[in-house]
């Protein structure tokens, strides 16, 4: 799961794509082209609009651009890296992006958010994360996603994450009790889908699976550590976030999320 999006093409506004077999096609009030008819009693018309629609222009679907921009925790980050920057400085791109599927994002603030992600990917120093990391091998096991309380693992009894101040388990209870919390420890898998977490005197056991597994042997010693991001560490959003903005401004259309 996560965001899309997809910027129309101009074929059916300039009259360059074949004649539709139903009508009344247009933009419906979510700015969607669409068979302008109700779908009860409809159903075989806007089947047909369907089928029209997928091959009425060289275009796919009639989209001139579509893009996965990102799993949502993905997006997250880069919110999150935008309010560290400072939204004055990225004001179009600290908006843009929805915190749901829906919604579109007009050609005019395209342009800007264009220009938004240029200065926002030569920028060399935009926040610092904080990071779970496999200590033998460096490798990132999860970030500090701030939306989230930093939560990123959930069972029926408990619930754990990391932020600035560590890695963390925590019951379920209201209020929930801390049930383990370390910068650095290490971990030790135990029969029954149970962990061994220890940190100088500190010991528990907790019915979970160990951290960064995934179908690999587990780290034994892990640490949380923050660490400086710039502009190219979010390419991963930002390369197609460019793309939908380019097809946008060119066409005049909005950057539609789905």
């Amino acid at each position: 799961m996560g965001l899309d999006a997809f910027v129309y093409c101009r074929c059916w506004r300039d009259g360059l794509a074949t004649p539709c077999p139903v009508e009344p096609v247009g933009v419906d009030e979510e700015g969607y082209l669409a068979l302008l008819l109700p779908w009860k009693r409809n159903e075989a018309a806007h089947r047909t609009f369907d089928a029209w629609q997928a091959e009425a222009c060289p275009h796919k679907a009639m989209e001139q651009a579509s893009e996965h921009v990102s799993n949502w925790a993905g997006v997250r980050l880069f919110q999150q890296a935008l309010r560290a920057a400072g939204p004055e400085r990225f004001p179009t791109l600290a908006t843009a992006l929805p915190n749901l599927n829906g919604g579109s994002l007009p050609a005019d603030r395209a342009a800007v958010a264009l220009a938004e992600l240029d200065a926002f990917a030569r920028t060399d120093r935009i926040t610092d994360e904080v990071e779970l990391i496999d200590e033998a091998t460096g490798r990132v096991l999860m970030q500090y996603v701030e939306s989230y309380d930093g939560v990123f693992m959930f069972g029926p009894d408990f619930r754990a994450g990391v932020d600035p101040d560590g890695f963390f388990v925590l019951d379920r209870a209201e209020p929930p009790a801390t049930l383990f919390r370390a910068v650095r420890f290490g971990q030790r898998p135990l029969p029954g889908d149970r962990v061994e977490l220890t940190a100088g005197g500190t010991r528990a056991v907790v019915a979970m699976r160990p951290v960064g597994g995934h179908g690999e042997p587990p780290p034994e010693r892990l640490a949380v550590r923050s660490r400086s991001r710039s502009g190219d560490d979010f390419a991963y959003i930002v390369e197609p976030l460019r793309r939908l903005c380019t097809a946008s401004v060119a066409t005049g259309n909005p950057v539609m999320w789905c």
